[in-house]
This record gives C-alpha cells, sequence and structure tokens, in this order.
C-alpha cells in the first residue's frame, strides 16, 4: 500500500500543472490516432488512419502473405515498441522546459510538438529494431 501511495504522490507531482496536464492527455489522444497509419509508414503493411478501416487491409490478416507486419505478429513487440515510444513521447511533453513568457495554449502546443516528435522518432528506431528481428522485408525492414 506504501508502494501504491508513492506512486499517486509522484504522478499528481508530476502533472501538477494544467500545461502538463493537458499536454500529457494531448500526446496519448494523438498516439491512439496516429499509431495505426504510423505502423502503414513504417511497415508498409496496409494500416491506414481509422476513418479509412484502420488496420483491416494490413498484411497481417493474409494467412499466405510473404510477410507480416512485426507489430500485428507479435504484440509483445508492439506494446514493447509503442509503449517505449509514447512513455518517453509523455515524458518529454511534461518535462520540456517551461516558457514562462508564453501562454498556457502557446505552451502546451509547443510541449505537444516535442512530445509527438519524440514520439515518432522512437517508435521509428524501434520499429526498425521489430523489422530486424522478424526478418521482415517491407518498409522499413528493407
Amino acid at each position: 500500500m506504501i508502494f501504491i501511495e508513492f506512486i499517486k504522490a509522484q504522478v499528481r507531482k508530476t502533472i501538477a500543472t494544467k500545461e502538463k496536464r493537458w499536454s500529457a492527455i494531448s500526446i496519448l489522444l494523438i498516439i491512439v490516432i496516429i499509431i495505426t497509419p504510423l505502423c502503414g509508414l513504417l511497415f508498409q503493411c496496409g494500416c491506414d488512419w481509422p476513418w479509412l478501416g484502420l488496420d483491416e487491409r494490413c498484411n497481417f490478416y493474409k494467412l499466405h502473405a510473404e510477410n507480416q507486419c512485426p507489430w500485428c505478429v507479435s504484440i509483445i513487440t508492439a506494446v514493447l515498441s509503442i509503449g517505449l515510444a509514447g512513455i518517453l513521447g509523455i515524458y518529454i511533453a511534461i518535462n520540456s522546459l517551461s516558457l514562462s513568457n508564453q501562454n498556457t495554449i502557446k505552451q502546451i502546443g509547443i510541449r505537444t510538438v516535442y512530445g509527438v516528435m519524440i514520439f515518432v522518432l522512437v517508435a521509428t528506431v524501434s520499429a526498425s529494431l521489430a523489422a530486424f528481428l522478424h526478418d521482415y522485408q517491407l518498409g522499413i525492414g528493407r
């Protein structure tokens, strides 16, 4: 119980300001929206935007496909890749330098842009590693 209370206190302390809270929420929403098209871009697997079919054209669903999307084949690889990228993106957004001369909306926007950039960068690097580990020959695995 003491450990859980410690974690709760640390989370409250970390997202103590309105800018930090909204930046973290913004990053989470953006990740949920862009993760599937990012997968399609990185792996050329057929994944797309949520309103354009999401993963219905992913090569994972093609039983005789020569290559299948590494993130769809291995849920562990996907969770580690996307989770690490998401955590680092949120961490950067929350801990970016505070620009005291900017208003709240601009601070949230700047923090969110930093977080998204880190998310995409780390997701790309981890996708490269996943493609290598799964011997994936399309997209980033080429």
